[in-house]
């Protein structure tokens, strides 16, 4: 069986960080200070947000991108808050490629934090255990245990829409560490999250990333009608996006100021 790694929901936002150089930063945890503009992750949405819709939501011209470097699994993500690495040219590529490695550290955080708050059920026995119990909120295959996907409780999951493929066993070990009672050498082919809002941050955060990463983004659908990004007006500094209700769509920054500039691209 197949654990699905895309089908983002429409409504997901990435928020981005602008800053007084006309540069961006990737802030997938939605807590980084600092105006901000926000974009679907979609190759259309990516490419026109490139092109001129974060220039518009700044009222100025946006050419260079924060390019941070891949973190190693258990570092603890600072990134999340505060751009580091290089600047680099913007453009769709630039733009697309940054997202998904702020999605994947947003992901590392998320599974640490269920760890460190003994919110995880690591191992075959205990996530079978948990599901049983209805406490598996999500279960998470690594993409190298093929094993993982053929357990009982990964098909059931799967059916419900709570599984997601992400990293390697290796790594998955490394960011449960907090939570296991002895080293696993061979790694953790399956994790259950089993808090709901971690769960529910974390499915997001990895569907995001996969239909992102799958998909060219070069010449992506120039021509159509999407809100791409959004700039939240006002105060200069921002609280995180939340899930507003299915149908709603998503409740930004500027939704409350009432001071919401769109760009089309």
């Amino acid at each position: 069986m197949e654990v699905p790694r895309s089908g983002a929901a429409p409504s997901v936002l990435v928020r981005l960080v602008l800053g007084p150089g006309g540069e961006v930063a990737v802030d997938a945890a939605g807590g980084g200070f600092g105006r901000g503009a926000h974009v679907h992750p979609r190759p259309s949405c990516v490419e026109k947000a490139a092109q001129r819709g974060l220039s518009r939501a700044a009222k100025g011209k946006v050419s260079l991108l924060w390019d941070e470097a891949p973190e190693q699994p258990g570092e603890e993500a600072a990134s999340e808050t505060a751009p580091s690495g290089k600047l680099v040219p913007l453009d769709a590529s630039s733009l697309s490629r940054a997202i998904v490695r702020g999605l994947d550290r947003r992901v590392q955080g998320l599974v640490v934090a269920a760890a460190r708050a003994r919110k995880v059920a690591l191992g075959a026995d205990a996530v079978t255990g948990a599901d049983v119990r209805d406490e598996a909120e999500l279960i998470v295959v690594a993409t190298d245990a093929a094993a993982g996907s053929e357990l009982s409780a990964v098909r059931r999951a799967v059916s419900e829409g709570r599984a997601v493929a992400w990293g390697t066993k290796k790594v998955l070990a490394t960011l449960c560490s907090a939570a296991a009672s002895s080293k696993r050498a061979e790694g953790l082919a399956v994790v259950a999250i089993k808090d709901d809002r971690i769960a529910a941050a974390l499915r997001e955060a990895v569907q995001a990333a996969s239909a992102l990463a799958a998909s060219p983004v070069e010449g992506a659908a120039a021509g159509r009608k999407r809100h791409d990004a959004r700039r939240p007006g006002g105060t200069g500094q921002e609280s995180r996006s939340t899930p507003k209700d299915a149908g709603g769509g998503i409740e930004g920054d500027g939704a409350r100021s009432g001071q919401d500039r769109r760009a089309d691209g």
